[in-house]
């Protein structure tokens, strides 16, 4: 059995604003690839330094970003956003997301 991957109510809208296909054909791929092992250290899935968001984020489909948040005694992923990368920026709904670093995790 794999893990359990929740979405705060927020990610909706953020999956939203990519429109329909691409929301879906995004949310599929972070399900798939979270419910595996959420703890893997891989090139695309990583633990960030402490910031106050997010302990991990996962690239999927290249210009995307997943922050989420592991409870390991539970075998649970809660993801906290998605949005897209562009060049130094994190776009959350097409505004810019500075309260993230990769630089710098909550829960």
């Amino acid at each position: 059995m794999g893990w359990a991957v929740q979405l705060k109510e927020s990610v909706i809208e953020d999956l939203r604003w990519f429109g329909k296909k691409d929301g879906r054909l995004l949310l599929k791929e972070i399900e798939q690839k979270l419910s595996l092992d959420p703890l893997a250290d891989t090139r695309n899935m990583k633990t960030l330094r402490k910031n106050p968001v997010a302990q991990r984020e996962l690239r999927p489909l290249g210009k995307y970003r997943v922050l989420f948040n592991v409870r390991e005694e539970r075998e649970e992923v809660t993801i906290i956003l998605v949005g897209e990368k562009r060049g130094d920026s994190l776009l959350v709904r097409g505004e810019e997301f500075a309260e993230h670093h990769e630089s710098d995790s909550i829960e």
